[in-house]
């Protein structure tokens, strides 16, 4: 990795460094790639793939109507209304 690489990268995420931090930025990224590369090398073949990385899955609730309904109740309140809607004035002609 060298500095001219480093300027490339910079250019194309759209970043700006220091003059200082750019020998800091390139070792870094060595670094990077040098665990990119350990990765590779790891054998998964008898890995199974995950669909999630957490393996806990969500929990469920059976689907019951646990409030009232209370749109008489409201209804009531509003200024004008019919059997289930406020009415409002026409804003938009």
């Amino acid at each position: 990795m060298d500095k001219e690489t480093v300027a490339t990268i910079s250019y194309l995420a759209r970043l700006r460094f220091d003059e200082d931090n750019k020998e800091k930025i390139t070792k870094d990224l060595e670094n990077i790639i040098e665990f990119v590369d350990q990765l590779e090398s790891a054998d998964t073949s008898d890995i199974e793939p995950l669909a999630n990385p957490l393996e806990k899955t969500a929990k469920t609730r059976s689907d019951e109507i646990t409030a009232e309904n209370r749109k008489e109740t409201f209804l009531e309140n509003a200024p004008d209304s019919n059997e289930d809607y406020f009415l409002v004035p026409r804003v938009v002609e």
